[in-house]
């Protein structure tokens, strides 16, 4: 009824009549809208942590057990759909006291995913960078499948292939290999935006500036020889001395 009328549209009389209770009679079980929403949450909680948290204990290299965890938590995300809609876009709606319990269930549960990358990244698998950030994207994108999924009976394999997608989308951001920067801060102008190529041009002409000179440098000195009396012969018999001992020897 939250997903279908919105958590303020709907009052404890409409939960009621949609139970075929009387108002009086819901409060024995609930005291406010509130409480219920919060316990949606934390039912959504105890499946997720139930699904994940046996996997980030197996005996399996770290990179497979991380892409088993994200399956696991796409498959509750997809099957819990409108209770997810309802938790994750009016949690502002409840008071404080609850939104921190629900935080401190959101925190467990991304310290999960932290310590096996965080254990990925000691052992090589995944590349150095910020934990925190890596599982803050990781399960962003895991959860935001309920503003976009819509569940199709004809299409049972969807959940695998979104599943096998996000995995491969994240192995491929987090294995290691070359750093490159993020697109920020971008430049503010043409000449900041060459400068790094500018600085590859100088650094290549200064090169050849000194080969140049070098080259300059060894001309002057065979010139000189030359002129000195030293002939071709000679030079040609000081790169190639072997040819000379044997003529020597002949």
């Amino acid at each position: 009824m939250f997903a279908r009328k919105g958590y303020r549209a709907t009052t404890l009389e409409d939960i009621a009549g949609e139970l075929g209770l009387k108002k009086a009679s819901l409060y024995h079980y609930i005291r406010s809208k509130d409480e219920l929403l919060a316990d949606i949450y934390q039912q959504i909680f105890d499946r997720i942590e139930a699904a994940v948290a046996p996997l980030a204990a197996l005996d399996l290299p770290v990179d497979e057990r991380l892409r088993r965890m994200v399956h696991a938590h796409i498959a509750v995300v997809t099957a819990e759909l409108p209770s997810l809609s309802v938790a994750f876009s009016e949690e502002s709606e409840l008071p404080t006291e609850l939104q921190r319990g629900i935080r401190h269930r959101k925190r467990a549960h991304e310290a999960l995913f932290e310590k096996v990358i965080a254990e990925g990244q000691r052992q090589g698998v995944f590349r150095p960078g910020s934990v925190r950030l890596m599982v803050l994207a990781l399960l962003g994108m895991c959860n935001w499948i309920y503003k976009w999924h819509r569940p199709d009976a004809a299409d049972p394999g969807a959940v695998e292939e979104i599943a096998a997608e996000f995995a491969l989308i994240l192995e491929s951001g987090i294995r290691p290999g070359e750093r490159r920067s993020g697109a920020h801060p971008r430049f503010s102008n043409l000449d900041e935006a060459f400068e790094p190529a500018d600085q590859s041009v100088k650094r290549v002409r200064a090169e050849l500036e000194r080969l140049e000179a070098e080259l300059s440098e060894t001309r002057e000195r065979l010139r000189d020889g030359l002129a000195g009396g030293v002939g071709l012969r000679s030079i040609e018999g000081l790169a190639d001395p072997a040819p000379r001992r044997e003529r020597g020897r002949s």
